[in-house]
């Protein structure tokens, strides 16, 4: 115990300090200089040149730096004087060679490469493309040295890349509890159903390359133990570009998605219109058990659940001089009509088995507006950036029960309402001999809840959260450090109809640190450290009763307080395909929701700051290519134990090694690719839940017709049905497991048709709404 203390401690201050000594001491190296430039292609010499490698080595020595150009073909080193070769490099082939005496800052201006054209039904690349490069605490995955680079959806690609979950429906990064998507550096404002929709309809030959940060920055917010996944779009001609298709899916029963995206850019003005529709029945069967030393209740439950959704986009932007300004918006509709039947029975026959059913209407809505301003204030870097963002959210649920309903009502009514207004800005000031970022954010919340089941109650809350911060980061020689600090504080109150009043006002500072060592082109290592908080979502501050189904009902606890995360993380690659990740959490005051039975009838799930969890773990993954076979495996492990705060929680056995294994083989075969993934989840313990094993096979393949404008996708996925979840929580007075199967067990057909004559330029707007993770999901 006394050694994880110390630890924790050593954690808190040792790398910011760190950090900041290096940056603020003289410099360890020579005198260092800022070199920039752009990759174009020499035959038009405009177009620009994304995700090729800049090689730097001194001459007659190995390789001491390297750059990845970004989707404007630009980038940026820095060096001491000397004589050095640059060596520019795309899919392993070298497409020039300089050398350069470096004595001063230089701006390199525009560098013509002629790209090599290969043929692919003549050639067969039998040698090992490099997959990733660690650029700046960023893990960059290659899409165009991918098997998946063409005819697959981004949906697909992400689970070829390290630490992306391959166990989960929504895109997740093991050992995080959330996940912010961005797009081009910019925030695409969906998430859930939504968002894997529009990753399911982004296609990978559209994409450049993508960037994993599992250690955000200060200038990120600091909310929840949260990762970023950057989607990195190649630049397109202007133009008019769209597509439409469709998914069919069969499993219990069938489900049918369909939609378009239409883009055009004309000189400086460029629109996005994305529209999608799906519909969707499918079934749930649940069984709990609460097994007391003398007797055992079992629930027997089955859900059904239709989902209507219809989600639009609308993105826009005009370029003004220097000067960018655009919106973006979203507007989303859910109707679900639900239908629950149950059994319960006691053991020992102290009440009767009954039966009970209710049905469920619900109506979602989010609608969203973002405009912003972009502002280049030099050639060298200088920019600023304003965002205003605004999310309404609202959410009404009616159940009626049936007439032998254990309740004096028969029906019961919820209405959620939430808005938030947010504000920042954000300066990005490069220096010769430093860079800083410096910027701020307000940030307002509201929730309005009603509840009504034989008589009226509410929930009215609102919370300000104030952010400040400030980062430095610099190159010298083969390291780049990086150091932050972030400043939040949050307000809150809130009054129940019944006179309940709650307030509240905290304070945190929230350091960050990062350093990188790249001695070769074929190793890279980073280690990085941040503070976080995950606060309480919406739902959780609502004290009111909400009726799950007849039996059971959640109740809010508005005295939750935030949970504080320190993460220490380092990573590895060798050679651009073997990537190592090694990490340490450790989570104070961790909520966590529990199960209380009452009056032997009901069950109440409630949230409760109980848990203290210290987290150790790894990721492994390699990537291995030959010919047209193409190989990704990857191995999680971490161990976690939690202590509970909780009378009611046992925590003896709240320790356990989590292991994860998965692999992605894939096979190509002219216009046709044959593919097969698999994954196997060995029991452990998640917070407070023992889960059990899971396993998953999918089976596909993807054709190209019409020369590429007409993609047929099919894939089998959970074909053993292995995925049944099998989960215990110990209490200190009962032990309570169940059994869930959402019907996972799928065939899907998709088919996607590209058409117009050029493809647009793809824009979007620079977001950051991480306060969409504390509002209820489009699917709860």
């Amino acid at each position: 115990m006394i050694m994880v203390k110390s630890l924790h401690s050593i954690l808190q201050f040792t790398p910011i300090s760190f950090i900041f000594l290096l940056l603020s001491s003289q410099p360890m190296y020579a005198q260092q200089w800022q070199l920039r430039g752009r990759l174009v292609e020499k035959v038009d010499r405009t177009t620009p040149l994304d995700a090729a490698e800049i090689l730097v080595s001194p001459l007659g020595g190995d390789v001491t730096s390297s750059s990845l150009s970004d989707e404007e073909g630009r980038f940026a080193l820095s060096l001491s004087s000397g004589k050095y070769v640059f060596r520019y490099r795309q899919l392993g082939d070298i497409l020039k060679t300089d050398t350069l005496d470096v004595q001063a800052d230089t701006d390199l201006g525009d560098i013509p490469l002629e790209i090599k054209k290969y043929t692919m039904k003549e050639v067969t690349v039998t040698s090992q493309r490099r997959m990733l490069s660690q650029k700046a605490g960023k893990l960059v995955y290659l899409v165009q040295n991918s098997p998946f680079a063409q005819g697959f959806s981004t949906r697909d690609l992400l689970h070829n890349i390290p630490r992306i979950d391959p166990t989960s429906e929504e895109i997740k990064i093991i050992g995080k509890s959330n996940v912010l998507v961005l797009v081009d550096g910019h925030r695409i404002n969906l998430e859930g159903k939504d968002l894997d929709m529009y990753l399911r309809t982004l296609p990978s030959e559209n994409i450049s390359k993508i960037e994993l940060i599992t250690n955000p920055s200060a200038g990120f917010d600091a909310t929840g133990n949260s990762g970023v996944l950057n989607i990195i779009l190649k630049s397109k001609p202007v133009g008019f570009d769209g597509k439409i298709h469709t998914l069919l899916t069969q499993r219990s029963h069938f489900a049918a998605e369909e939609g378009a995206d239409l883009s055009f850019s004309s000189g400086n003005f460029s629109v996005e219109y994305k529209v999608d529709n799906s519909n969707e029945k499918r079934p749930q069967k649940m069984k709990s058990s609460y097994i007391y030393p003398t007797y055992t209740r079992v629930t027997n439950d089955y859900t059904l659940n239709r989902y209507d959704i219809l989600s639009q986009n609308l993105n826009s932007s005009y370029q003004i001089g220097h000067v960018k300004i655009g919106f973006f918006s979203t507007l989303n509709r859910s109707r679900n009509k639900g239908f629950h039947k149950g059994e319960m029975n006691f053991s020992d026959g102290s009440y009767p088995s009954n039966t009970y059913s209710e049905q469920t209407h619900d109506k979602y809505r989010l609608e969203t507006i973002s405009p912003y301003v972009e502002w280049k204030l030099d050639s060298i870097g200088k920019k600023l950036t304003l965002n205003y963002n605004y999310i309404h959210l609202s959410d009404d649920v009616n159940q009626v029960y049936d007439s032998g309903s254990a309740h004096p009502f028969s029906s019961s009514w919820d209405n959620y309402s939430n808005v938030v207004n947010t504000l920042s800005a954000d300066l990005n000031l490069p220096f010769t001999w430093l860079n800083f970022e410096v910027g701020g954010k307000y940030s307002h919340f509201k929730t309005n809840n009603i509840s009504d089941y034989g008589g009226s109650n509410g929930f009215l809350f609102k919370e300000t959260i104030t952010a400040l911060y400030a980062d430095v980061h610099r190159n010298f020689g083969p390291f780049y450090a990086k150091a932050g600090l972030r400043y939040e504080h949050t307000s809150n109150n809130g009054i129940t109809l019944g006179g309940l009043t709650v307030s509240n006002k905290y304070h945190h500072w929230f350091p960050f640190a990062e350093l990188s060592y790249n001695p070769s082109d074929d190793h890279s290592f980073s280690l990085g450290y941040s503070k976080r908080i995950d606060r309480p979502s919406m739902n959780n501050m609502n004290p009111t009763k909400v009726y799950r189904d007849t039996y059971s009902y959640s109740e809010g606890n508005d005295r939750l307080v935030p949970s504080i995360m320190d993460n220490l993380e380092f990573n590895y690659v060798f050679k651009g395909n073997l990537n190592v990740d090694l990490y340490y959490y450790h989570t104070s005051d961790a909520i966590q929701s529990l199960i209380q039975v009452v009056d032997d009838l009901y069950t109440k799930y409630y949230p409760k700051n109980c848990l203290t969890i210290n987290t150790y773990g790894g990721d492994v993954s390699y990537n291995f290519s030959w010919g047209k076979f193409n190989l990704y495996t990857s191995a999680s492990m971490y161990y976690q134990k939690a202590k509970s705060m909780a009378e009611e929680l046992d925590d003896s056995d709240l320790k356990s090694l989590n292991t994860t294994l998965s692999a992605n083989l894939s096979y190509r075969y002219k216009a046709m690719t044959i593919f097969a993934n698999y994954y196997h989840v060995f029991p452990g313990v998640e917070e407070s839940f023992h889960t059990g094993n899971i396993d998953c096979l999918g089976l596909g393949c993807k054709i190209n017709l019409l020369k590429n404008k007409l993609l047929l996708n099919v894939l089998a996925q959970d074909i053993f049905g292995g995925t049944k979840a099998h989960n215990r929580v110990a209490y200190n007075d009962y032990m309570f497991r169940n059994n869930i199967d959402n019907d996972n067990t799928s065939l899907r057909v998709g088919l996607t048709y590209n058409f117009g004559k050029h493809k647009a330029k793809r824009t979007d707007v620079n977001i950051n709404n991480s306060e969409m993770n504390r509002l209820p999901d489009i699917k709860k």
